[in-house]
């Protein structure tokens, strides 16, 4: 199963005091190492940025557009990304900028836990769905363009209308490989605010 991965850029940062996507993290600005590590996850699979319109990002090795509306929240950019990665791949991890510590093992496990009959994998980390740790077939397309025209904003509006898998603590860290090297899934950890990055970093 061929996949991909979209990284969403284009939000507000309103808390962060600035855009998201272009923090430092060792050098590089942290939508640089997400793509980095997502092309890690997925094994060379396409990568779409989805950022907004008039958004600067720093060249990219993935694809990047454009929401269709500014700041049309993370329901749209996902559908933005699998529109557009749709003929390439059949399944994409769909995550954002602000989740550093993520690791390609997370993803490999997140994409590999999907079952014939799944549209979508949520990993369940603390007690919460992660909905931008999570892996989504690109058949989903149609589906979310239904829910958006319903008025609907946010992902955790997608398990209504499909067949959605919750992935557990104990059943990611059942991988040896992601075990060994995030036990603890700091994968899941973003940041919102300048002090938040920073603990992070």
């Amino acid at each position: 199963m061929r996949a991909g991965a979209v990284v969403l850029a284009g939000g507000r940062s309103s808390r962060m005091g600035q855009p998201k996507a272009l923090l430092g993290w060792h050098g590089v600005t942290a939508v640089e190492h997400v793509v980095g590590v997502a092309r890690e996850g997925v094994e060379g699979g396409p990568i779409c940025v989805v950022r907004a319109p008039g958004q600067e990002l720093p060249p990219l090795a993935a694809i990047v557009i454009d929401d269709a509306v500014a700041h049309a929240g993370p329901l749209a950019a996902l559908h933005a990304g699998l529109v557009a990665l749709g003929g390439n791949v059949e399944v994409v991890f769909a995550c954002g900028v602000d989740t550093p510590l993520l690791a390609p093992a997370f993803i490999r496990v997140v994409l590999g836990a999907l079952r014939e009959g799944d549209d979508a994998v949520v990993p369940l980390i603390g007690g919460r769905a992660q909905p931008l740790l999570a892996a989504y077939r690109t058949t989903l397309a149609p589906v979310i363009e239904t829910l958006l025209d319903r008025g609907a904003f946010g992902l955790r509006d997608i398990p209504a209308a499909c067949v959605v898998r919750e992935l557990l603590e104990h059943e990611l860290l059942a991988d040896a490989d992601l075990a060994a090297v995030d036990p603890e899934l700091r994968s899941a950890l973003n940041a919102n605010t300048p002090e938040e990055w920073a603990a992070l970093r």
